[in-house]
């Protein structure tokens, strides 16, 4: 008895191992967001399961091939997770056009725009229309053109492709500067050149003031003649950051901003709070999916002789003091600026310094993205898809999802201010 009943399930995991083999593209996408992606559990529960079967009935009828890639994308957006990307692996096909939009940090107030037709000289211009339809509207009619995580961080995303996106079609903005005159400018696309990147920098505001940008937390060089190893990426951002840093005076104080940082690795998060705080802190407390949905899990149970869990174990990470950088700054009082645009893992730094009473955060709530993202190839297409893999919370038990984190003091952009009012909120408060 006991043998005949091994043997079927032996016979029924080859089977199993063959079906999962044999999935069409359309249905493999579906399958790894079903079976892979972890904030399906959390907040707006319904809302992305509808999601999911509207994008399950649409691939029923359609393949996932590059006539139909951008609906496909538009859907997958409407899952409403800034993690949750559809990616086309082929390098010839992933052209970034620049149009030289400079915009102030975390907003949607133009700097400058030395390109643009005419150009728009230094100033803070606020944008009023976008190929004639009111900022409004505008960020309503392409809210599903980005992935994002909240309503916040969706117009961040939004008016932030006004400077670079994967096509070179016609935009034309209108703005208002702070003096109150209107122009319309055409933005003048560019194929963007490859450098390499700025993650880190310095700059001295006052004899007493140092704001140090912390821009990206994933220093990779795209520009290397060879791929850069886990540990050569970490290795340009700590030199990075060390350099940055090397000038500052134990009587400084420290202006943070996180701004415009979309994220990178935990251990660039650990480096960066270790400057700051003297003992080990908590970083995240996080729960991985480890199998697959519960309707699956417990039909699966009936002929897997293994207990299956739909959840690994609960973790908690903490800094790890030996990754230390070359100067810490344990006395000097900081203030950290953040806004929609700081994202993922840099909320991570922001969440820490706040919960830790280490830094007070000015400016406008995070966009509330998290869950360690994983990239997984669709077999047989071009295409592959990022997946957040696990849940987290902050120290306090907010999540990070959907919820972002909040600043001490809000503090928003005013229109009729030439100068960015953040920082200079920022630079009043610490002296």
């Amino acid at each position: 008895m006991d043998h005949a009943r091994n043997k079927f399930k032996f016979t029924f995991l080859i089977l199993f191992l063959l079906a999962s083999c044999s999935r069409t593209p359309e249905q493999q996408l579906v399958s790894i967001i079903e079976n892979k992606y972890a904030n399906l559990y959390v907040n707006d529960k319904r809302h992305k399961r509808e999601i999911l079967a509207n994008l399950n009935h649409y691939l029923k009828d359609h393949k996932l091939n590059d006539k139909n890639i951008k609906d496909i994308t538009t859907k997958v957006h409407q899952i409403n997770d800034g993690h949750v990307v559809l990616f086309d692996d082929r390098k010839e096909k992933n052209i970034i056009y620049a149009s030289g939009i400079n915009f102030i940090p975390g907003s949607l107030f133009i700097k400058s725009c030395a390109e643009c037709s005419p150009a728009l000289v230094e100033d803070k211009y606020e944008i009023l229309e976008v190929n004639n339809l009111n900022l409004k509207d505008y960020l309503e009619a392409e809210k599903f053109s980005v992935a994002a995580s909240t309503p916040w961080g969706r117009n961040y995303r939004v008016s932030h492709a006004l400077r670079e996106r994967s096509d070179n079609n016609e935009v034309t903005v209108k703005v208002k500067s702070s003096s109150g005159k209107l122009f319309s400018s055409k933005l003048i696309w560019h194929k963007q050149i490859t450098i390499p990147p700025v993650c880190v920098s310095g700059e001295r505001l006052q004899d007493n003031v140092f704001k140090l940008n912390i821009e990206n937390l994933w220093c990779d060089d795209t520009t290397a003649k060879t791929p850069w190893g886990r540990d050569q990426i970490f290795a340009n951002f700590k030199n990075q950051f060390d350099d940055s840093t090397s000038t500052i005076k134990p009587t400084d104080k420290i202006i943070i901003d996180l701004r415009d940082n979309g994220g990178g690795g935990d251990t660039e998060v650990e480096y960066v709070l270790n400057a700051f705080n003297e003992k080990s802190v908590f970083m995240y407390h996080y729960k991985y999916l480890k199998k697959t949905q519960p309707g699956k899990a417990k039909w699966l149970a009936k002929f897997w002789p293994v207990k299956l869990d739909l959840w690994a174990k609960d973790g908690f990470d903490f800094t790890n003091l030996k990754n230390k950088p070359a100067k810490t700054f344990f006395d000097n009082k900081v203030l950290t600026l953040i806004s929609a645009g700081c994202f993922s893992s840099c909320e991570t730094i922001a969440s820490v310094l706040k919960l830790e009473k280490r830094s007070v955060l000015l400016g406008s709530r995070t966009h509330g993205g998290s869950g360690d993202p994983v990239i997984f190839p669709i077999k047989g297409t071009h295409y592959s898809i990022n997946i957040p893999t696990c849940i987290t919370w902050q120290e306090n038990g907010r999540f990070y999802e959907g919820s972002g984190v909040h600043p001490d003091q809000e503090v928003l952009q005013r229109p009729l201010l030439k100068a960015d009012n953040v920082l200079k909120t920022a630079i009043d408060q610490v002296q």
